[in-house]
């Protein structure tokens, strides 16, 4: 006979203790931290790559400059910094690709890890394209534009509220285990 569970989603005995995780070698844990830093530097690179096509694009489309008969509106833009990082269409459906590649390894690896990671991205990605809304950009600028950098700022989130979290049940589990002794010593 199976021992109960605490509930269905964990599968975790009612006796079993959940912290401290199990020991971890350093090996395994550099690899991860190496992981976790590549995908979301690899996810900001990518995101800036997004933005930028999307602000070149956005600001091309907005601009008049007489009747150019549909030739680039960028053409006739004086000099500006902005326009020294030039993303083709290549290269943004390369970053796109390579981001959602990121994304999708990082929410698969850490989802057994972070239970409450999908609630953090849902309340992102939502607030920004309230955001979004609400400051009247075009859905194409939210998409491609602000949730890139939702994404990055949901993995960074989930990293540091999970290694917070992780402490502070570290330094709870530690005084319950000292109190428990002190109560077996009297």
């Amino acid at each position: 006979m199976r021992p109960m569970s605490c509930c269905n989603y964990c599968g975790r005995d009612v006796g079993e203790r959940r912290w401290p995780p199990a020991k971890t070698t350093l090996s395994s844990w550099i690899s991860n931290w190496v992981s976790e830093t590549t995908e979301i530097v690899l996810g900001t690179i990518c995101g800036y790559i997004t933005w930028q096509f999307m602000v070149q694009n956005e600001s091309a489309r907005g601009q008049e400059c007489g009747n150019n008969n549909g030739q680039d509106a960028a053409g006739c833009r004086d000099f500006d910094i902005s326009r020294l990082f030039t993303p083709s269409p290549a290269l943004m459906l390369v970053s796109c690709l390579v981001f959602g590649c990121c994304v999708s390894s990082f929410v698969h690896r850490r989802q057994d890890k972070d239970p409450l990671q999908f609630l953090v991205y849902l309340v992102l990605l939502g607030s920004v394209v309230i955001a979004g809304y609400q400051s009247e950009a075009s859905a194409n600028m939210i998409l491609l534009g602000y949730l890139p950098w939702t994404m990055c700022l949901a993995m960074a989130t989930s990293i540091t509220g999970h290694s917070l979290y992780r402490q502070w049940r570290q330094e709870v589990d530690t005084r319950l285990g000292e109190m428990e002794k002190g109560e077996v010593l009297l």
